[in-house]
């Protein structure tokens, strides 16, 4: 097999998982950071969670539609994109809020809010993006 063809042949699904988790940690970071800074900005905690959310998505869908998934953007994945976004939008939010207001107002109720809502979007996002985005 030349190595053109072994470069252009789809990831199987430990490759695609370490790359995910890589590009997972980039844009963790971007959501985690924005966070912060929009919290810092006000104190209105769900919102800073929805924008955050729309940093840290956008940062984990362009690396992975390129990187992780090696897809070439069409109509279908856009649509599918936004509707898997949508719904790991809606998870991550649930979980948040019930997070905000299960724990004590304390310093790191933000934080450990953010890890559970980013643990349970994440691994709902890497799921339908295995099985329906970027399948092949």
């Amino acid at each position: 097999m030349s190595a053109v063809r072994a470069a252009s042949k789809p990831a199987g699904v430990l490759a695609q998982l370490r790359r995910f988790v890589l590009v997972g940690g980039v844009a963790a970071s971007v959501d985690y950071g924005s966070i912060l800074v929009f919290i810092a900005l006000w104190d209105w905690p769900e919102l800073a969670r929805a924008l955050s959310f729309v940093c840290g998505s956008t940062t984990a869908y362009l690396l992975n539609r390129r990187w992780t998934f090696d897809s070439r953007r069409d109509t279908r994945e856009v649509g599918l994109v936004a509707v898997a976004h949508t719904l790991s939008f809606l998870i991550v939010m649930v979980v948040n809020t019930l997070a905000l207001r299960l724990f004590p107002d304390a310093w790191w109720t933000i934080t450990v809010a953010w890890m559970l809502s980013q643990s349970m979007g994440t691994t709902f996002n890497f799921a339908v993006q295995r099985l329906v985005v970027f399948r092949r």
